[in-house]
């Protein structure tokens, strides 16, 4: 029975890069993990020979060695050349993994594959892929944030107060709340809702799809005189008060911290040993404790040493329930 094309060129995708980390491999080993039998396997050998560049010479494919029940593979030049990716192309992998029906290890494989397709891309291009990868994430809205769009708007339009149970990822608490709707506005690929909040008492962004439950309410309000939406189409979804804590961070070397970038950076400064130092403002001690532990033995949190001592209580106390 003949292997229907698709599965065969997905096979041999797989083949080439797990042949190049084990030069030597046998032939049987080979074959069990690529779920096929020895003849299988050499059959796409011989169709790996086949892959090449113009003008197709000999130094131009891929070169198959066979010593015994051994086996090495050798790549022409242009296969050792960096990678770079165009905003399009990165675009359509990152689309391409999100179709894919994983497991959850191989959602932290495709987070991990995400990164890697960013580091492709030339530096330049990096702040277009976010921005492009932000408004595509923004068009496919989940039915359930869809409902609850639909009830701010009609909100905003009449002016209307909103009821709603949300969770405050800062204080990592659901709270119930009544809030003034002004607008919403889409920041990194998730929908806010810009608000007075009578509980705070002051003008918060409320993540949308952290939103629980959601009602209008019969009481009415006016917008505040001079409010603009634009006021949040900005980078960073984060806003000074007067209660804010100035943080110092260091990152290991050579590591890649997810979920910095869009943070309020004051500055940042390379250590000598390859690592980096982030200053950033603060205004929930609850959230910045929460977000080193999560990060731990990666991010380590210098200043000031009042968050520091909390950071190692809740260590302690982490290692307590696993004591």
């Amino acid at each position: 029975m003949t292997t229907p094309l698709p599965a065969r060129v997905t096979r041999i995708l797989t083949m080439i890069p797990y042949l190049d980390r084990h030069p030597g491999i046998r032939v049987r080993e080979a074959a069990e993990y690529l779920g096929c039998d020895a003849a299988t396997l050499m059959a796409d050998l011989d169709a790996a020979l086949l892959c090449g560049v113009p003008p197709y010479l000999p130094n131009d494919y891929i070169g198959v060695v066979l010593e015994g029940e051994r086996i090495y593979l050798s790549f022409a030049s242009h296969f050792r050349r960096p990678v770079n990716l165009t905003v399009e192309e990165a675009l359509a992998l990152g689309l391409a993994l999100e179709e894919l029906p994983l497991t959850e290890g191989g959602l932290a494989a495709a987070a991990r594959l995400r990164e890697k397709v960013a580091g492709l891309l030339p530096k330049g291009l990096r702040g277009e892929w976010r921005a492009a990868r932000g408004r595509l994430a923004a068009g496919r809205l989940h039915e359930e944030v869809r409902r609850r769009m639909a009830v701010i708007e009609e909100g905003v339009e009449a002016g209307r107060e909103l009821w709603m149970e949300y969770f405050s990822a800062g204080r990592d608490e659901m709270t119930e709340r009544v809030v003034r709707p002004l607008g919403v506005v889409e920041h990194g690929g998730e929908w806010y809702l810009i608000a007075f909040c009578l509980l705070r008492d002051r003008e918060l962004p409320f993540r949308v799809d952290r939103i629980r439950r959601l009602r209008l309410l019969e009481g009415r309000f006016t917008p505040p005189a001079g409010f603009s939406i634009e006021r949040y189409d900005r980078a960073q979804m984060y806003f000074p008060t007067r209660g804010d804590v100035r943080v110092k961070l260091r990152v290991s070397a050579g590591e890649t911290v997810r979920g910095w970038e869009g943070l309020p950076m004051v500055s940042t400064r390379a250590t000598r040993e390859g690592g980096m130092l982030l200053y950033l403002p603060v205004n929930s001690r609850q959230w910045i404790v929460s977000w080193v532990l999560e990060r731990a033995g990666t991010v380590e949190l210098l200043a000031p040493e009042a968050l520091r001592q909390e950071v190692a209580t809740a260590c302690g106390r982490a290692l307590g329930r696993y004591g």
